[in-house]
C-alpha cells in the first residue's frame, strides 16, 4: 500500500492531538524505511514477476521489516521513545499501533505474503494486488475517510492548516495511486531503494510541517 498507510496516520491523529501527524505518517511507512536500508545492506531482495507490465506489483523477500515479529519490536522502540519524549504513554501506544498497520494493510494487498515469525515462517497475504482496480479503489477510499477523521478533530484549529493537509491527501493519493496503475517498468535498484528511505521521510516532513502549531 502507499496512500493507505498514510491514511491511517492521518486517522491517528483524532486519538492524541498532541502528536504532529507528519510523525504518524512517518511511523506508519516506518516498515518500508527499513525496508529500503535492508535491501541495500543486502538483508533483504524484490523479485520482478514476468507479468509486472500487466501487474504493477513486486514479489518481496523482507522477513526483517516486514515480519509480524520483528515488526512488534520495531514498533515497540519507537513506542517507547515517543512515550519518553513526550512523557505519555498514550501517545507511545498510539505509536505502536501506527507501525503495527503497516503489517496489517501490506498483508492485505501483497501476492506472496509477509512473513509471520521470520525467515521460512507461515506469510500473511490476501493477494488483492492481483485485482489492482480494487486494491487502488481501497486505497482512495482510505485517503478519504483518513482526511475526514483529521479534519473533524483538527476543526477548531486553523483553515489554512486544514486545506494545506487536505491539498497533501489529494496531491499524494492521485501521484501514488497514477505511479502504481500505469507502472510498467521497474526502476534501478538504486532508485528503489531510495524511495523507500526517501518517500517516508518526505511524505512525513512536509506532513508535519502543514501539521506545525
Amino acid at each position: 500500500m502507499g496512500i493507505g498507510h498514510v491514511a491511517v496516520g492521518l486517522g491517528f491523529k483524532s486519538a492524541d492531538r498532541r502528536l504532529n501527524v507528519g510523525f504518524l505518517i512517518f511511523a506508519t511507512l516506518f516498515a518500508d524505511f527499513l525496508l529500503g536500508w535492508f535491501t541495500l545492506a543486502g538483508w533483504e531482495s524484490y523479485e520482478v514477476p514476468p507479468d509486472y507490465a500487466s501487474k504493477h506489483y513486486l514479489l518481496f523477500t523482507f522477513p526483517w521489516s516486514h515480519g509480524l515479529l520483528p515488526d512488534l519490536g520495531w514498533a515497540a522502540g519507537l513506542g517507547v521513545v515517543t512515550a519518553i519524549l513526550l512523557r505519555s504513554l498514550r501517545a507511545g501506544v498510539i505509536v505502536i499501533l501506527a507501525v503495527l498497520s503497516h503489517y496489517l494493510l501490506d498483508g492485505i494487498v501483497h501476492v506472496k505474503g509477509l512473513p509471520v515469525s521470520g525467515p521460512g515462517s507461515h506469510e500473511f497475504g490476501l493477494g488483492l494486488w492481483q485485482n489492482l482496480p480494487a486494491a487502488l479503489t481501497l486505497e482512495v477510499v482510505m485517503a478519504a475517510v483518513g482526511l475526514a477523521i483529521y479534519l473533524v478533530a483538527e476543526r477548531k484549529e486553523s483553515r489554512a492548516r486544514r486545506l494545506g493537509i487536505a491539498a497533501y491527501t489529494s496531491v499524494l493519493s492521485m501521484f501514488l495511486v497514477a505511479g502504481q496503475a500505469t507502472a510498467t517498468q521497474v526502476p534501478e535498484r538504486e532508485t528503489m531503494i531510495a524511495s523507500w528511505i526517501g518517500a517516508p521521510l518526505l511524505f512525513g516532513a512536509i506532513a508535519f510541517w502543514l501539521d506545525r502549531r
